[in-house]
């Protein structure tokens, strides 16, 4: 789908904020190291381009050449005018502004995030324009495993090497807002994982909070996974907040099957 550009009177050097050095050079080589030639790439998305808060967001497959005569791809999602207040932006901010800072703080704290490699926000003609260029994810969705056959307790140590990774988020206060399974790549041989699509996430004011709240999202939409997975994906969680799990199992009462009981003295996280 393609979207007529609004007019830009902004010069084109409106800088973009690299993450990695790399990255930077890649870009400079593509002629794309500055605001205005990524927001003018072609308007070939990859999905619907979502139109909503007054405004418009798309995402885009962005390709460039590497050291080894290769090409490194990336997702570059472009957002016009959809905004969001809140307590830390009062006046509005793209909802792009949120999901940089998740971004920015996952990276820093080593919570299971896409890889960003340059951001950037401008005004144009009154019109608020932001950039979020990341790295493509070598493995697959957790929702691309619906309708497979697979045999799942060939991957429960992978799961809950997940689950480990999902409850660490959790203990800072975060939740991620929208965990979903087709926002949930996981590397079914190593146990590696990576979230997408940040803009809703924010910090609660306690661990079972975020946790309840992501985790119920994830398991109304993964009624296809078995219960032995759902208990490996959910096998921290169980042990550390048996609150969080009691409530999970009132909602989705055919969604666990019976867990071990936790050691007598056991520190639970609350």
């Amino acid at each position: 789908m393609f979207i007529s550009s609004v007019q830009s009177l902004a010069v084109e050097t409106d800088p973009i904020s690299v993450q990695r050095g790399a990255i930077a050079q890649q870009l400079a080589a593509a002629s794309l190291h500055h605001f205005e030639a990524l927001w003018e790439l072609p308007r070939q998305f990859v999905e619907p381009v979502n139109y909503r808060r007054n405004g418009w967001s798309a995402v885009s497959i962005v390709q460039l050449p590497d050291d080894k005569g290769g090409q490194d791809r990336f997702y570059l999602k472009r957002q016009e005018n959809q905004t969001r207040h809140s307590w830390r932006y009062p006046e509005g901010v793209l909802t792009y502004r949120y999901e940089v800072d998740a971004l920015r703080r996952a990276g820093r704290q080593h919570w299971p995030c896409v890889e960003m490699v340059a951001y950037g926000f401008r005004q144009v003609l009154g019109q608020e324009q932001g950039l979020l260029l990341t790295r493509a994810i070598e493995y697959p969705a957790m929702a691309s495993y619906r309708g497979e056959s697979m045999d799942w307790s060939e991957v429960l140590p992978q799961l809950r090497t997940v689950g480990e990774r999902l409850y660490a988020m959790h203990c800072s206060r975060w939740q991620h807002g929208a965990l979903y399974p087709g926002h949930l790549f996981i590397d079914f041989r190593s146990g590696a994982c990576q979230l997408i699509d940040f803009e809703r996430a924010r910090r609660r004011l306690t661990v079972s909070a975020a946790a309840e709240s992501d985790l119920s999202q994830l398991l109304k939409r993964c009624d296809w996974m078995p219960d032995i997975a759902i208990n490996a994906l959910l096998s921290s969680h169980i042990v550390h907040l048996p609150a969080v799990i009691k409530s999970l199992q009132s909602q989705f009462p055919q969604r666990f099957s019976k867990h071990s009981q936790h050691h007598e003295g056991q520190r639970h996280v609350r």
